[in-house]
C-alpha cells in the first residue's frame, strides 16, 4: 500500500491523530511519571506517536515495516515544528522481530490502531505474544478494535471484542475496561467501515493480570 503511494487521508491514513486516542488520553490523564514510554506498531505517518509525545510520554517508538511509511513519518515529524517530535523515534522494522533484549524494560503504553486488523489471521497469536512481550508489567495495551462486523477477507479483517480478548487473555493480558459506546466526537472516522472510533468499533484497555 505504501509502496504504491499513500496520500494523507487515504485508506488507513486519516491525516491527523486518532480522535479515539485523543479521547482515551484525556480520560487517562497525564502520565503519572515523567519517564514513561509508549510504542506504536504500524505507525504510518506517526500522527498518533506525536500525540503521545505531546501528552507527556518521555519516549515514543513508532514502528512500521514500510521504509516509505517511515520516511513519511520522519517528514511529518520534522515539518510539525513541534518540540515533542524530538521524543519520537521512528523505527523501520518487522514488529515481530523487535529484539526482546533491546526492549526488555517493556513499554508503559502500546497503542494498537488498525494494526491487528491489517495482519493476516495466521499471525494473530504471534501478535498477542509479542504485545505481551513488549508491554511492561505496569503497562497498558490500548486496542482500537476495528472493524466490528461480519465480513470475509481483508485487510481490514473483521474484528470483535471477544476475538481480541481470546487472543490476549491466554498470554496474560486482561481487559480492564471495554468501551463499545464511543460517541461521534470520539470517532476516528464516521461510518461503520471507514475507520476506528465510529460505529463498528470498540476501545479496550488491557493490563497484565491473571486470566
Amino acid at each position: 500500500m505504501w509502496a504504491a503511494g499513500l496520500g494523507k487521508g487515504q485508506a488507513f491514513d486519516v491525516g491527523r491523530p486518532s480522535a479515539t486516542l485523543i479521547s482515551a488520553l484525556s480520560s487517562m490523564g497525564p502520565p503519572p511519571e515523567s519517564d514513561l514510554t509508549a510504542l506504536v506498531p504500524g505507525c504510518g505517518r506517526a500522527y498518533d506517536a506525536l500525540a503521545l509525545a505531546r501528552h507527556g510520554y518521555a519516549k515514543v517508538v513508532a514502528v512500521d515495516l514500510s521504509q516509505t511509511a517511515c520516511d513519511a513519518a520522519i517528514e511529518e515529524l520534522q515539518s510539525s515544528g513541534d518540540p515533542a517530535a524530538a521524543k519520537v523515534e521512528v523505527m523501520c522494522a518487522d514488529y515481530f522481530q523487535l529484539d526482546g533484549l533491546a526492549h526488555r524494560a517493556g513499554y508503559d503504553l502500546i497503542w494498537d490502531c488498525t494494526f491487528l486488523c491489517a495482519l493476516d489471521p495466521s499471525v494473530r497469536e504471534q501478535w498477542a505474544t509479542q504485545q505481551r512481550a513488549l508491554l511492561s508489567a505496569r503497562g497498558t495495551l490500548l486496542a482500537c478494535v476495528f472493524p466490528v462486523c461480519e465480513k470475509v477477507g481483508g485487510p481490514p479483517y473483521a474484528m470483535s471484542v471477544p476475538l481480541v480478548r481470546n487472543l490476549l487473555e491466554p498470554v496474560g493480558l486482561v481487559a480492564e475496561t471495554i468501551r463499545e459506546d464511543l460517541t461521534e466526537a470520539e470517532c476516528h472516522r464516521p461510518g461503520a467501515m471507514s475507520g476506528p472510533g465510529g460505529p463498528g468499533t470498540a476501545l479496550v484497555a488491557f493490563r497484565v493480570g491473571a486470566a
